[in-house]
């Protein structure tokens, strides 16, 4: 199990850099703006870019929560959808945070802050709730349209529905496992789908090339990738795969 995993739901985040990451983290910002245009104005004024969501998205919130029920609920949500399904539940979280986050000042430090923590009393059953109509309402390709950021043809996101949803017998499986480990070991992954966009969405370019030009903060980021064996191992050993 800990091999499907890996290979089917976590391979974005595996790779040497974080840029598969980061472009996913981009569309967090396009689903809330979509969804609630005061508070998507307001963390823009503030200046504070989606690098608050990503142990979220490489841990699967396992390095965030230590309620183990929770944590059990949201890992049923996320093997159980689109590996996308991680940006619609951060979307989900900010969303259900829009009165705490208006009421802060708005400066940088200040809202970042607040939007890294997850709550221990997070209601979980409406997040995941939420992150299910999300991605019903902006399917994974109209999310990558709308914020002009195309993810690699072989991403996890694009291909899950060829790579994981088609599998019906074992012999399908121990197919798409081998075909997906020859495709990792390929020394460059630089074919991005073909997006239909329009004008309106161009600004998510310029989020895009804040994160990847950020070097200080992107390099101070990628020592949680890490944690990324964490939530492996507890896969793993938990008991709750089997």
């Amino acid at each position: 199990m800990l091999e499907r995993v890996s290979l089917f739901y976590l391979r974005d985040v595996m790779f040497a850099t974080l840029e598969p990451v980061m472009k996913q983290l981009t569309m967090i910002d396009t689903l809330i703006c979509l969804q609630d245009k005061e508070l998507h104005d307001f963390i823009t004024e503030a200046g504070v870019l989606p690098y608050y969501s990503l142990s979220w998205v490489i841990t699967w919130c396992s390095h965030d929560l230590d309620n183990l029920e929770q944590i059990s609920r949201l890992f049923d949500l996320f093997l159980t959808s689109n590996p996308l399904i991680l940006i619609y539940f951060s979307a989900a979280v900010v969303l259900s945070k829009k009165e705490q986050v208006l009421a802060l000042p708005c400066d940088t430090s200040t809202v970042h802050s607040f939007l890294t923590k997850l709550p221990s009393d997070l209601d979980v059953s409406w997040l995941c709730k939420k992150s299910v109509d999300l991605s019903r309402m902006y399917s994974v390709y109209e999310v990558q349209c709308k914020s002009t950021i195309a993810l690699d043809q072989f991403s996890a996101v694009n291909r899950f529905q060829v790579d994981w949803l088609g599998i019906e017998t074992a012999e399908d499986l121990n197919e798409n496992v081998g075909r997906v480990i020859r495709l990792t070991r390929e020394e460059k992954h630089d074919k991005p789908v073909e997006l239909v966009t329009t004008k309106a969405n161009e600004p998510t370019h310029s989020m895009l090339n804040r994160l990847l030009k950020n070097k200080k903060d992107l390099y101070r980021v990628f020592t949680l990738s890490a944690t990324v064996g964490i939530i492996a191992f507890w896969i793993a050993n938990s008991g709750l795969i089997k």
